[in-house]
């Protein structure tokens, strides 16, 4: 089964800006495909809200409903699908690349960031439902109406994100911009792109000008948890997720996340999940 990455065609300002912006529209399969599964893209972040209608979607292999005022946060990397809607679906949605926002502090919190990645839809009070369309109509009209603006978009979006990181986890996130949260910031964005292949300790100090043990400080004192907690926990999910929406071989899935062998991949399998790769796929 091959899985194909999610895009949607961007405009020539779009792309510059490394943001984009879609009206209310039925075209759910923009973002859930209507045949077969599609990977959400590794450097943008998708938001959408549910204007009116439900559908049936599946992410990371779960099926999840969605119909008026559910909130959709899907962060790079999600497998995602499209069952059903009904005639009357209506979504609108923006995306953006992490770089767009490389001017303010971390975006959310590790606890946050996990909480949002393993469940992306959430379902709103109508006065939250309010406060977010608020938003998202007040980021279009200025981001859409000159580039003279752009700064001020990236200021909208920001705040729009605190709101939102708010939402999922009941309580307001404080906004710090210090030598740690920006550090912490990076290695998250790097781990992303790079943690198929990339699981020394080196290689994320190296790109972030940093030691190898100012790195893993600075990590257990952000998020609680060590630098090789974070590396295993992002490949651990995604062979779970292959294990369970593909069909392809464990050879192959311990090729493509860079294992020696599938042996050794099975045995580290193994010790974190608590069973062998075979079983969890058929269990």
């Amino acid at each position: 089964m091959n899985l194909l990455v999610l895009y949607s065609m961007p405009t020539d300002k779009d792309m510059v800006n490394k943001f984009g912006i879609c009206p209310s529209t039925r075209h759910l399969s923009v973002l859930f495909p209507e045949k077969g599964a599609a990977r959400t893209p590794p450097d943008k972040i998708f938001l959408a809200v549910v204007l009116q209608g439900g559908a049936m979607v599946e992410i990371d292999g779960k099926s999840q409903l969605i119909h008026a005022g559910t909130l959709i946060y899907l962060h790079p990397n999600h497998l995602v699908r499209q069952i059903s809607r009904t005639e009357d679906f209506l979504f609108e949605y923006l995306w953006f690349e992490f770089d767009f926002l490389s001017d303010f502090p971390l975006l959310l919190k590790a606890d946050i960031s996990e909480y949002v990645g393993k469940n992306p839809c959430l379902q709103l009070k109508e006065k939250d439902c309010q406060l977010v369309k608020k938003y998202y109509d007040l980021i279009a009209e200025r981001y859409q109406e000159s580039d003279e603006h752009i700064a001020i978009t990236k200021g909208l979006l920001f705040s729009f994100i605190l709101e939102i990181s708010r939402l999922y986890s009941g309580r307001n996130v404080s906004v710090s911009n210090t030598r740690q949260d920006e550090l912490t910031d990076r290695f998250f964005f790097l781990l992303h792109r790079h943690y198929r292949e990339e699981r020394s300790v080196s290689f994320y100090a190296d790109k972030l000008y940093i030691s190898d043990k100012y790195l893993m400080r600075v990590l257990k004192k952000a998020t609680g948890q060590t630098f090789h907690f974070w590396v295993t926990e992002f490949v651990m999910r995604e062979a779970k997720l292959l294990l369970r929406s593909t069909t392809i071989s464990i050879t192959e899935i311990s090729e493509r996340l860079n294992y020696p062998n599938p042996s050794f991949f099975s045995r580290v399998f193994h010790q974190y999940v608590g069973m062998t790769p075979k079983e969890y796929r058929y269990q």
